[in-house]
């Protein structure tokens, strides 16, 4: 009885043998497949990397920040200007001045309204003008490679028009006080 039940066990262990081995060589496909596509997301998050980094250096190496601080600053202070003089027109007509008074409740809110609508949406016109991404940096390069170099151009050009242009408005009309200033100081 003693060799009928080693006989037995070895056939028992043939046949997990035989019939593990399609399961092993499953996971082993598997694994080589897991491993295969890990290394294919950390292909695409190093590109996304590389994207993001020549995006961010081309969109600074190419923004021209004299014109955008002068000439976007002139524009959003125009802009703010003439708006406000329209929103004081606006609230004097709406508020007229009464007796003796030189200026109404409408014309105040009329011109800091103005004003601010002036001032915000030549910005946020701007921020939304991204421009066109040099092409030639592009030739060659994949698809998603391609998408994501694009969209952090344009939000980095974007960015630093913006910012730009606040930063030359308020340079003008921190200007325009000191002149102001000084003409008061002067004058008397």
């Amino acid at each position: 009885m003693k060799i009928n039940s080693t006989f037995h066990v070895l056939i028992f262990l043939m046949a997990v043998l035989i019939f593990s081995m399609p399961f092993v060589s499953f996971s082993q496909q598997n694994s080589v497949q897991v491993e295969a596509e890990t290394a294919a997301s950390q292909d695409a998050f190093t590109m996304s990397l590389e994207a993001k980094a020549a995006a961010e250096r081309d969109a600074s190496s190419d923004f021209n920040q004299p014109l955008w601080c002068l000439g976007g600053g002139a524009i959003v202070t125009l802009a703010g200007t003439g708006s406000a003089v329209l929103g004081l027109g606006i609230g004097y007509a709406i508020d007229p001045p009464q007796g003796c008074e030189l200026i109404s409740t409408g014309m105040i809110v009329g011109y800091i309204g103005g004003w601010g609508i002036g001032l915000s949406a030549p910005l946020y016109a701007i921020y939304q003008y991204k421009g066109t991404v040099p092409s030639e940096r592009l030739i060659g390069k994949s698809p998603e490679y391609v998408e994501i170099y694009t969209k952090v151009y344009r939000r980095k050009i974007g960015f630093l028009r913006t910012t730009r242009a606040a930063a030359g408005a308020a340079l003008i009309h921190l200007g325009v006080y000191a002149i102001n200033s000084i003409d008061l100081l002067t004058s008397e």
